[in-house]
């Protein structure tokens, strides 16, 4: 349950939350890309990382780096506002980040997915916490150990 950020005296509501179930390496996505062509798996990762390499010299150089149907990656500058352009200079950027644009193909995927409901990350591992220590209920009102350290 969590509170909307916009309006924060309302009642607490549920949200979907994405959770991640693991990780796919570049090593582990080279040998998958490998698997799927004639290529070996050390060529599909030596090209991975000069692909990677190239595009950060792009987007440095202000190019705008097209994947095709995987997306765009470009940078996305925040600053502070200057009462003239006279008076705005490099230390009113206050942080550069890469903005991504899903490709058609990838916004597709999308489509038709289905969504389990799965127990949060507390929830989780005050499970966890009780089955170390034999207890057969768990009481998820209780902030566990975790939280309460984060809390403090």
């Amino acid at each position: 349950m969590l509170a909307n950020p916009r309006e924060k005296n309302d009642p607490h509501k549920a949200y979907a939350k994405a959770q991640i179930n693991g990780e796919m390496t570049l090593k582990e996505l080279s040998k998958e890309v490998s698997s799927k062509s004639t290529v070996h798996a050390a060529d599909v990762y030596a090209v991975l990382i000069a692909s990677v390499e190239s595009m950060f010299a792009a987007l440095k150089a202000g190019k705008q780096v097209d994947f095709g149907e995987l997306g765009k990656f470009r940078l996305q500058i925040t600053s502070k506002g200057a009462i003239t352009a006279e008076d705005f200079t490099a230390d009113n950027i206050t942080g550069v980040t890469i903005q991504f644009i899903p490709g058609d193909d990838l916004k597709g995927i999308f489509q038709g997915m289905e969504f389990n409901l799965v127990a949060s990350r507390a929830a989780q591992a005050a499970l966890l916490r009780a089955q170390k220590k034999g207890e057969t209920i768990v009481d998820l009102s209780k902030p566990g150990e975790d939280e309460e350290e984060e809390a403090a």
